[in-house]
């Protein structure tokens, strides 16, 4: 964030010595004419300056090239000859005020232009990363198809080979349910992320108790967390922690970030998780591994839709990359909040969600 803000002013300053030179460079133009032109049009080729200053700069650039062209052109053009009292003829007087006035509207126009040259950029930006994403999507996708797909075929060989070997026909059920189902995990959180997306999905908000909600996402990621080997450690208090929040889909969510914990944390690991109201009328769900990590100028990514987290390739519970994406979205329509922090790589990870607190029953 202190570089970003850096970066920014150094880029004004920038701005503002560009505006400077042109000025300079228009006033020495100027100064080379001035056997031709002489008191005629004193103003004139300052224009340039401030439109060059407007263009590169926007309006606070170009309104310090007009202030800056006046001082010198009223100097250097209009009081050469009897001092300062020529400024103070009508003419004059007419001349600069209509300077300015053109330089404040060039200003505004250039303010307006950068603007939209910027919104005009970041619109492209996000036009391209979108193209990128549909890419990826689409490879992503194809790429956990193929696999069970791949499965699937195989174990369709066996039955055809061997349909009499009772030992080989249990083995290829077996891979046929655990594919099927994995497809079937794939279309449903596509199904689900394009509700979410759309807003096409309805809540059913409650008073809940948000540790009841925690046991239940426990109990759905529990064979996950046992079958990994992983410690599990939870503190959820002993009052209850009550939010207005639809219990089906808060589930949804905190099964989902435990399931991520547990994939993406070594056999043996050891995954955290807190509940912990503030004095802000807030409450802060905290998740905590030490699995993979992430790197840090990648955390916000992996929000996204189809964003794989950097071991997911070689992780037999891989997905789609769009479980955060959905968790993100329900997390903001509860009106709360979800971020991800990390020291790096193989330093595990910290998922933090933030919910308002049901406010206080009247007696």
């Amino acid at each position: 964030m202190s570089q970003a803000k850096s970066f920014t002013a150094s880029a004004q300053w920038r701005d503002y010595v560009l505006a400077l030179v042109a000025v300079l460079s228009a006033m020495g133009l100027r100064y080379l004419l001035n056997p031709l032109l002489g008191q005629q049009g004193p103003f004139l080729i300052l224009c340039l300056a401030i439109v060059v200053a407007a263009f590169y700069g926007g309006f606070g650039p170009a309104i310090f090239a007009t202030l800056l062209s006046t001082a010198i052109g009223t100097w250097f053009f209009v009081g050469t000859e009897r001092g300062m009292q020529d400024f103070f003829e009508t003419a004059n007087i007419s001349r600069t005020v209509l300077f300015m006035v053109i330089g404040l509207s060039i200003a505004i126009i250039g303010g307006r232009l950068k603007k939209s040259r910027h919104e005009l950029a970041e619109s492209v930006r996000q036009l391209r990363a979108s193209n990128r994403a549909k890419d990826n999507a689409m490879a992503t996708l194809g790429h956990e198809i193929r696999n069970p797909l791949s499965a699937l075929h195989s174990a369709q060989e066996v039955l055809k080979r061997a349909p009499d070997d009772a030992k080989r026909v249990t083995w290829a059920s077996e891979l046929i349910g655990r594919q099927v189902s994995q497809m079937t995990r794939m279309a449903n959180d596509l199904v689900d992320l394009s509700g979410v997306m759309r807003g096409e999905f309805l809540l059913d908000p409650r008073r809940i108790d948000l540790r009841q909600v925690l046991e239940q996402a426990l109990e759905q990621s529990g064979p996950l967390i046992e079958k990994k080997g992983h410690r599990l450690h939870t503190d959820l208090g002993d009052a209850p922690v009550e939010v207005l929040g639809d219990t089906a889909r808060l589930v949804q969510v905190f099964a989902n970030l435990l399931n991520n914990a547990a994939k993406y944390t070594d056999p043996g690991g050891e995954v955290t998780l807190s509940l912990r109201p503030t004095g802000m009328r807030e409450v802060v769900v905290r998740l905590t591994d030490n699995g993979i990590g992430m790197q840090p100028g990648t955390i916000d990514d992996l929000f996204e839709p189809f964003a794989q987290a950097p071991g997911a390739a070689s992780n037999a519970e891989g997905g789609l990359g769009l479980g955060l994406a959905i968790v993100r979205k329900i997390v903001e329509t509860h009106g709360g909040t979800v971020t991800a922090e990390s020291p790096g790589l193989g330093q595990g990870s910290i998922i933090t969600v933030t919910l308002t607190l049901a406010s206080p029953v009247a007696a």
